[in-house]
């Protein structure tokens, strides 16, 4: 049995996907790799053909189309084999040990009446030359090492917020709801990490550095340049995100699960209208305001709700005093990251 499925969406990855591949290795026979080729007109596709051919039965790989990233992780799910499923990006990496302990966790909770739903790790950003440069961990809000519901964590603080890197789910759950992410769209994992979160009941903290998240390539999406390039997307994305769940919904979930869904939309707002505010351009406050009015258009009670946050008041029109405000939290928290 294949205890976990790590999708490795590529696309150009030639120049660094190796080291993201060969660290998913030493999960032996446990894992399910799949390397989703996403049209690449680099060696991509070669260099993952060599790895299916040096590993059958633990790396496979699947050609398509060129569809984005939302796209590879939704052909990872469709194919994957794994009792659990995680995204790996291409340019980033996992810790062995923190792996292995991962796979001994699975391991004992793989029989069907004692899964569990989601497990949370911590993970790092890394540069280059410089691994783990900055950590996050979850010990503020959850127990180290152990099944916990959500009715026995703590309250989330407004900044201790998941990343993709930091969630694995059980990949029936994902299935079942069905996530299907969109294609052709960057910034989609933030409705990966948001619309299955009220589906999870049972939930295992693995308090150690999984993952390694790789910041500093001029190309990456998350780059600033490149963040504003595509504005029009994550304004899309914030957008579904905060439209996937009436307050009603959210306040019958467990009071910590609501909260933390709440400060996650609140966050996401902020962040996105701080990008608005700093390209300040007519077009990109049109997208503020068309954010705003999705939302209030979708349900008054939750828009409410979103503008009286401390994040999601400084997140919408408040003037130049409260524009210049949230872009110099914005860049505050970046320079502390090292983006």
């Amino acid at each position: 049995m294949k205890l976990l499925t790590v999708t490795v969406p590529c696309y150009n990855s030639a120049a660094y996907m190796e080291r993201c591949v060969d660290s998913l290795l030493p999960g032996g026979d446990a894992m399910d790799v799949v390397i989703i080729d996403d049209g690449s007109t680099d060696e991509t596709g070669a260099i993952a053909d060599r790895y299916a051919a040096r590993c059958p039965g633990i790396v496979r790989v699947i050609h398509q189309p060129n569809g984005g990233h939302g796209a590879g992780i939704n052909q990872g799910l469709r194919n994957a084999l794994g009792l659990y499923f995680k995204v790996v990006d291409s340019d980033d990496r996992l810790d062995k040990e923190s792996l292995l302990a991962l796979l001994g966790v699975l391991e004992r909770y793989s029989a069907p009446d004692n899964q569990i739903d989601l497990i949370v790790n911590n993970y790092v950003y890394d540069q280059t030359g410089h691994e783990a440069v900055f950590s996050v961990n979850y010990r503020v809000a959850m127990k180290p090492d152990q099944v916990q519901t959500w009715e026995e964590m703590r309250r989330f603080p407004v900044h201790k917020q998941f990343m993709i890197h930091s969630l694995a789910y059980r990949t029936q759950l994902l299935r079942d709801i069905p996530l299907v992410l969109p294609e052709h769209t960057f910034y989609e994992d933030n409705l990966y990490i948001y619309q299955p979160l009220p589906y999870t009941k049972r939930v295992y903290f693995l308090d150690r550095p999984l993952y390694g998240y790789f910041i500093g390539r001029a190309d990456q999406s998350i780059a600033e340049q490149n963040i504003l390039r595509r504005l029009d997307q994550i304004s899309l994305i914030t957008e579904q995100v905060a439209t996937t769940y009436t307050l009603k919904q959210l306040k019958a979930l467990p009071k910590t699960l609501c909260g933390y869904m709440i400060n996650n939309c609140a966050g996401l707002l902020a962040t996105t209208s701080a990008l608005q505010f700093i390209k300040n351009t007519e077009e990109s406050l049109a997208m503020n305001q068309h954010m705003w009015k999705a939302i209030r258009d979708f349900d008054e009670d939750f828009y409410q709700k979103l503008r009286h946050h401390p994040l999601g008041y400084v997140a919408s029109p408040q003037g130049e005093t409260g524009r210049r405000t949230l872009v110099g939290g914005y860049r505050f928290v970046r320079k502390i990251i090292r983006f």
